[in-house]
């Protein structure tokens, strides 16, 4: 996941993590560890902070229940 983020910082490295890579990040915040889905949220707020096809995205990827749970149930660092 650090990778990741760090791929995310580079406008080669969003598009790269866009194709395909939202379904993977919808998947850690669901089965992943805490730290794991810290990252995760992360790097979907990057991908999705600017971009209305990325949240589009996220929606079509079934992303908003478990961000919504994990808002309700995680650590405050996950919020």
């Amino acid at each position: 996941m650090v990778v990741l983020s760090n791929l995310a910082a580079i406008p080669e490295g969003k598009t790269a993590i866009v194709e395909g890579g939202i379904a993977v990040l919808v998947e850690a915040i669901e089965d992943g560890l805490v730290k794991g889905k810290e990252f995760a949220v992360l790097m979907l707020l990057q991908q999705c902070a600017d971009s209305v096809r990325n949240r589009g995205l996220l929606v079509r990827e079934g992303g908003i229940p478990p961000l919504v749970a994990l808002s309700q149930t995680s650590t405050t660092a996950v919020r």
